[in-house]
């Protein structure tokens, strides 16, 4: 029996998820190198030489896992860079690097759905893995504006408090929800709370929203 294991490098500043990534890893069996920055990753690589890299694009101040990317595409083209993802990138995709994969952060505490990905990673190259969630068609339908407004949704706000943090009227503001639920199929026919039903479709799409500093 083979003692080979193959290598990934977890390029994550958040140390818990890092962790837990990491013995996750290392409990399916492979050897596992974790850093918290670009740089630091940039370093490692003179010993340790990985099969995949998983970067989380968010690495705080340096380079960000994008650029990690582009340098191991361009450096270390023998490694399968996947990059995490904290939402769905939908439009954005074109900004991931030329093979590149991308994986959604918030589902990568499945074990079997994370080594998956690696594995397709490994096993085809040329052909990055891209695990994202699968994008409603209804929000490549809505406008910026209207997804906006369903960003606010989503974190529980009322069509008054949307009209008066978009500086719109509140008839304004019900009128984008109302084109909203009209993009999702959703009339007032439907047997189903519309505003619960949207919201509920969105985060499973993009991930649970984050509030913004006021």
């Amino acid at each position: 029996m083979s003692n080979f294991k193959r290598r990934v490098l977890v390029v994550e500043d958040d140390p818990f998820v890092g962790s837990l990534l990491a013995e996750a890893l290392k409990g399916q069996g492979f050897e596992v190198l974790h850093v918290d920055s670009a740089l630091k990753a940039k370093k490692a690589l003179k010993t340790f030489d990985p099969d995949a890299a998983l970067l989380d694009i968010g690495l705080g101040t340096g380079p960000s896992g994008i650029d990690l990317a582009q340098y191991l595409r361009l450096k270390h083209p023998q490694v399968a860079p996947i990059l995490l993802t904290r939402q769905s990138v939908g439009n954005e995709a074109s900004a991931i690097p030329e093979g590149v994969g991308f994986l959604r952060k918030s589902l990568i505490s499945d074990t079997a759905y994370l080594v998956s990905a690696l594995e397709d990673a490994l096993r085809d190259r040329g052909n990055p893995v891209r695990h994202d969630a699968i994008i409603e068609p209804a929000l490549r339908a809505l406008t910026k504006n209207q997804r906006e407004v369903l960003h606010l949704l989503a974190l529980g706000y009322s069509n008054a408090e949307i009209a008066k943090k978009r500086g719109i009227t509140v008839s304004g503001a019900e009128q984008n929800v109302t084109a909203i639920f009209k993009a999702f199929g959703l009339d007032r026919n439907n047997a189903v709370d519309r505003r619960v039903e949207v919201v509920r479709r969105y985060i499973a799409a993009v991930g649970i929203p984050e509030r913004t500093q006021e």
